[in-house]
C-alpha cells in the first residue's frame, strides 16, 4: 500500500470503513434493454434510501447506549460511531431523487447531531465529563432518532413491495412527486426536532451547502452524451433520463459485452460525478501502483488534469485509489475523488467526485508561515519521521488548514500527524489501522 497520504472521508470528519467502499449496481438481465436500465436506476435510489434508513437505525442504537453509558472510553467509542454515521447519513440524503425542502430538518438534525457529538467527544479529551444538561440533549437527540427511524423503516417497507421510485420521481400533472411527498412526515410534528445547543459544523446543511467546484455554466444533454461517449470510447452509450437533486446530472447506461455502468453528468460544467458498476472481478493481475496509474490517467482523460493519487488500497479484487487537486504540490484533501479500479483489468469501475465538485477552488496563500525544522518540533522524540508534506486539510468544523503532514513510524505503527503551517500546533493524528478489508486510517 502506499502511505502518501489520508483517507478523505477520515479528514472530513468520518471515520468509518464503509467510505472507501462502493457499492455496485446488480445488472438486471433483460429483453428490454430500456427496462434493464430503468431496474438499475431503480436499484441505485433504492441502495441509498436502504442505506440512509440503516445509518440511521445504527444512529438511534448508539445514542440510546450513549444514555446509559459512564465509562469515558466508551461514551468516545459511542459518539466516535455517531459523528461517522451521521455524515455518512448526510451523503445518503444528498443523493436521493427529492427535492430536499422535505427532508431540510432531517438534514440540519444529523449535521447538527454530528458537530454536537464531535463537541462532546473533546470535551472528554480535555478531560470533562459529560454534564447533565448534554445528557439531556442527548436524551431528547435519542427520541428524534426513534421517530426518524420509524418513518424511514416506513419507507423502507413501501419500497420493498411494488413501489417503484423511479416511476414516483416525476409526475408532470403535480408540482411534487409521490417519492417526495412519502418524505413529508419528516418535516411535520411526527419527528420533535430538539434545539441544540451547539450549531454543527456546515449547519447551513448539505443542502444549503455552497457548491465552489463546479461553474453558473451548463451543457445539455447532447453536449452530456458526446462527452460520454468521448470519454468512453467503443461503449453503447443511453442516456437514461435526469436527477434534479442538490447535483442536477444527465444520468447514463454505459455497456459493452459484460461491462455496463451507471453515470451521472453534471449538468454544470459536465463533469463526472459519478460511476457505479456491478463487475465482479476475477484473478489480480494488475499491481496496486498499476491501479494507482490506471485513476490517475483515467481522471487526465476526462479533464481532471491537477490531481494526483495520494492513498490507496486493495481488497477483494479491486483497488480503491483517493486521487486529490495538487496545487504548487499542496496536497489539497477536500479536493478528493475516489476511484474504484478493478485489479484484474485495470479497468475504472467506480468513481465518486462529489467532494471535488463541492469544494475545488484556487487556494491562495499557500506559503506556511514556519518552516519544516519548527513544525518537527511539535512532535515527540519517539516517531521516526519518513515522509514530510504541505497539505490543506479541512477542519472539524468550518473551513480548512495548511499544514505540514508528517507519516511517521513508532511502536511499529504508522501515523500521519498534522502540524498547522502558521502557528506550529498539532491539528490531527491518524493512523494506520489494518483491516481483513484493507488499510484504513483512523
Amino acid at each position: 500500500m502506499k502511505k502518501g497520504a489520508i483517507a478523505a472521508i477520515v479528514l472530513s470528519c468520518v471515520v468509518g470503513a464503509g467510505a472507501l467502499t462502493y457499492a455496485g449496481v446488480s445488472w438486471a438481465t433483460t429483453a428490454n434493454t430500456l427496462g434493464m436500465y430503468k431496474t438499475q436506476l431503480e436499484y441505485v435510489y433504492q441502495r441509498n434510501l436502504y442505506e440512509l434508513t440503516d445509518n440511521i437505525n445504527n444512529i438511534e442504537s448508539n445514542l440510546s447506549k450513549l444514555e446509559v453509558s459512564t465509562d469515558k472510553n466508551v461514551q468516545s467509542k459511542y459518539l466516535s460511531n455517531i459523528v461517522a454515521l451521521a455524515n455518512t447519513a448526510q451523503d445518503n440524503i444528498a443523493t436521493l431523487p427529492i427535492e430536499h425542502n422535505a427532508i431540510n430538518d432531517t438534514t440540519t438534525f444529523v449535521n447538527q447531531l454530528s458537530g454536537f457529538c464531535l463537541v462532546l467527544q473533546q470535551d472528554l479529551i480535555d478531560g470533562d465529563e459529560i454534564s447533565m444538561d448534554d445528557m439531556d440533549q442527548i436524551a431528547a437527540l435519542h427520541e428524534s432518532s426513534q421517530n426518524i427511524k420509524y418513518e424511514l423503516n416506513r419507507l423502507v417497507v413501501l419500497v420493498s413491495t411494488d413501489y417503484s421510485i423511479v416511476d414516483h420521481v416525476k409526475d408532470p400533472n403535480k408540482d411534487t412527486s409521490d417519492f417526495n411527498n412519502q418524505f413529508n412526515g419528516l418535516n411535520n410534528d411526527i419527528v420533535e426536532y430538539p434545539q441544540l445547543i451547539y450549531d454543527g459544523p456546515f449547519s447551513d446543511s448539505v443542502t444549503n451547502k455552497e457548491i465552489k467546484g463546479l461553474s453558473e455554466n451548463e451543457i445539455n444533454a447532447t453536449e452530456a452524451l458526446n462527452r460520454v461517449k468521448e470519454w468512453f470510447v467503443g461503449y453503447e452509450v443511453t442516456q437514461n433520463g435526469e436527477t434534479n437533486g442538490k447535483f442536477e446530472t444527465f444520468n447514463f447506461m454505459i455497456s459493452k459485452g459484460d461491462e455496463n455502468y451507471f453515470a451521472q453528468v453534471t449538468k454544470r460544467d459536465g463533469i463526472l460525478l459519478q460511476l457505479n458498476s456491478g463487475y465482479e472481478a476475477g484473478s489480480a493481475v494488475k499491481s496496486e501502483d498499476e491501479c494507482r496509474t490506471a485513476a490517475e490517467t483515467f481522471a487526465k482523460s476526462i479533464g481532471f488534469t491537477d490531481v494526483r493519487a495520494v492513498w490507496s488500497t486493495v481488497s477483494e479484487g479491486f483497488a480503491y485509489v483517493n486521487l486529490c487537486s495538487i496545487q504548487n504540490d499542496v496536497i489539497v484533501y477536500p479536493d478528493m475523488i475516489k476511484v474504484k479500479v478493478a485489479c484484474d483489468t485495470g479497468n475504472i469501475v467506480g468513481w465518486e467526485a462529489q467532494s471535488w465538485a463541492y469544494n475545488h477552488t484556487e487556494r491562495k496563500n499557500l506559503s506556511p508561515a514556519i518552516d519544516e525544522i519548527e513544525a518537527r518540533a511539535a512532535l515527540t522524540m519517539d516517531v521516526d519521521v519518513r515522509t514530510v508534506k504541505l497539505a490543506i486539510i479541512p477542519n472539524d468544523y468550518v473551513g480548512e488548514t495548511l499544514c505540514y503532514e508528517f507519516m511517521c513510524v513508532s511502536g511499529g505503527s504508522t501515523y500521519y500527524i498534522y502540524v498547522n503551517a502558521d502557528t506550529g500546533q498539532q491539528v490531527n493524528i491518524l493512523k494506520v489501522v489494518e483491516t481483513d478489508d484493507g488499510n484504513l486510517l483512523m
